[in-house]
């Protein structure tokens, strides 16, 4: 009978343990998360406003935003340049699928990087303190230094 209570009591912690245990899927963002600090990323749940296709109006988007501070901030972009991974009638295309709220000029590599993560990312913001992505962290560690990759590549743009 002992033994029996033993167990029981045994399994009953194992349970609160596990319980208590984050899923797997907020592991991974954690390591994201973790991954992205060495990069000199900082991370930061937040909502953005994106237009929509007629720019009428705006949806609000509860997302994820990665963002590189830049050490000095750039005079030569006056106001936030986006880039969005879908058509805005009055954007300008500028790789396929994607679309950016001024006239930038993206290197190819850059170009290619906005293809292969346009499923991943939400948005680009460049403005003058900052370079920032916005994702819902569906992605791995490869994606992760891709991005990072494709920021500071458009850090180094002058408006």
């Amino acid at each position: 009978m002992t033994a029996l209570i033993v167990v029981c009591i045994v399994i009953s912690l194992m349970c609160s343990a596990l319980w208590i245990m984050p899923p797997e899927r907020e592991r991974q963002r954690m390591a994201l998360r973790v991954q992205a600090r060495p990069l000199k990323l900082s991370v930061q749940l937040t909502s953005i406003e994106l237009p929509d296709k007629w720019d009428k109006s705006t949806s609000r988007k509860k997302t994820v935003g990665y963002f590189y501070h830049r050490p000095k901030a750039n005079k030569k972009i006056s106001k936030s340049i986006w880039l969005l991974p879908y058509e805005v009638w009055k954007y300008r295309s500028v790789a396929q699928g994607w679309w950016c709220s001024d006239d930038i000029n993206l290197s190819e590599v850059s170009k290619n990087k906005l293809e292969r993560h346009a499923a991943l990312l939400s948005g680009v913001k460049i403005s003058s303190e900052s370079v920032s992505f916005y994702w819902d962290e569906e992605g791995g560690e490869q994606d992760l230094n891709s991005l990072a990759e494709l920021v500071f590549e458009l850090a180094e743009l002058n408006g």
